[in-house]
């Protein structure tokens, strides 16, 4: 073997030995530092467990091990943070005036207002969250300081806090005046809605407060999110916005006024079958099947004969929904047109 052979022999050895030996440090390292916040999360959760379980006088005694443990240490505040997050809403809410008193006297408020000044992106979002699930009440103003982000994720975590706060002024206002530069989903509005803590009527007001002032495009989605609450005092809303001439808009509120199941919508609904969009007239005829009757028989069998597809499958199935509508669609199975025939046997057969 040549020496140069030797030497790629060497090299290739160095180099699995060096690969082997990275493994071993990697798994060591990450092995010993699973010990490390195993041992810390066990000390920090004994601690306070014995807060939550001792009278007021030893609960101080209990305050002043717990920031003798912490000090300065970042990741045992951390640390601690995450053990109070982990017992749950519902502890959180039972024990908040407790907590109160332990955030002030641990540093743990002061922690997370500092953090929201953060450089980092993510540090201020995260920082938002845990004041937001730790329900840290009266830092709502250094929150709503950082709805100027140009950070998705910073703005997204500023409105699920002042949700999970229950601070409906500042939530409203947030979505009616910056509603052109909020960019999220549907789906992520919804989620900060559903966070919103307070009684229904809370909920129903924070609804009031912004429909009213927002753009079409927010309107649409907080009618979307109102629309499982079924909430009666937005009735008006609802009738109002179907003469909108924002197509997403309007069939929010189709949906909306099927979802209260109040037979007193039935013609505000039966009137957007003439709606010149089909997606309109497939939402109108989905939804008189909800809450739809006998009233709306004549305008579905109508609408079984309609271009579209869609319309003409909503109305079908909407028809033979309603107490009645399947023996009044006989005529139809027995009539001329072929594409309504279609819709409504397709729709019985389906309903079988």
């Amino acid at each position: 073997m040549t020496s140069q052979a030797y030497t790629l022999l060497w090299i290739s050895g160095s180099l699995i030995s060096s690969f082997f030996i990275a493994i071993v440090v990697t798994w060591s390292y990450g092995y010993i530092s699973m010990l490390i916040y195993q041992k810390i999360n066990k000390t920090l959760e004994g601690m306070l467990s014995s807060f939550f379980h001792t009278e007021m006088e030893e609960q101080q005694q209990v305050i002043q091990k717990l920031n003798q443990y912490v000090r300065h240490s970042s990741l045992r505040r951390e640390l601690l943070i995450n053990c109070i997050i982990q017992k749950g809403e519902a502890f959180i809410e039972d024990h908040h005036k407790q907590l109160m008193n332990l955030y002030e006297a641990t540093g743990i408020k002061t922690f997370l207002i500092k953090r929201l000044s953060s450089k980092r992106d993510y540090t201020k979002a995260l920082a938002c969250r845990q004041l937001g699930d730790l329900r840290v009440h009266s830092t709502e103003p250094y929150i709503c300081n950082l709805i100027s982000s140009k950070n998705n994720n910073v703005t997204y975590n500023v409105l699920l806090a002042l949700a999970k706060l229950g601070d409906l002024n500042n939530l409203a206002q947030i979505l009616i005046s910056n509603s052109n530069n909020i960019h999220f989903s549907f789906r992520a509005v919804i989620e900060v809605i559903a966070e919103f803590k307070g009684p229904k009527e809370s909920k129903e007001a924070l609804f009031k407060e912004t429909i009213e002032s927002s753009d079409d495009y927010m309107k649409g989605i907080l009618i979307k999110a109102a629309t499982d609450g079924q909430y009666e005092g937005l009735d008006d809303y609802y009738v109002k916005y179907l003469s909108s001439n924002n197509m997403n808009l309007k069939i929010a509120c189709l949906r909306a006024l099927s979802e209260l199941n109040n037979s007193d919508y039935e013609q505000f609904v039966i009137g957007m079958l003439e709606s010149e969009a089909w997606e309109v007239r497939a939402a109108a005829a989905k939804g008189l099947g909800k809450f739809g009757t006998s009233h709306s028989f004549e305008p579905l069998v109508k609408m079984t004969s309609d271009k579209e597809w869609w319309v003409r499958h909503n109305a079908a199935n909407a028809l033979i929904s309603i107490p009645g509508g399947k023996e009044y669609a006989q005529h139809i199975i027995n009539g001329e047109d072929r594409y309504a025939r279609e819709a409504v046997i397709a729709g019985m057969e389906m309903s079988d």
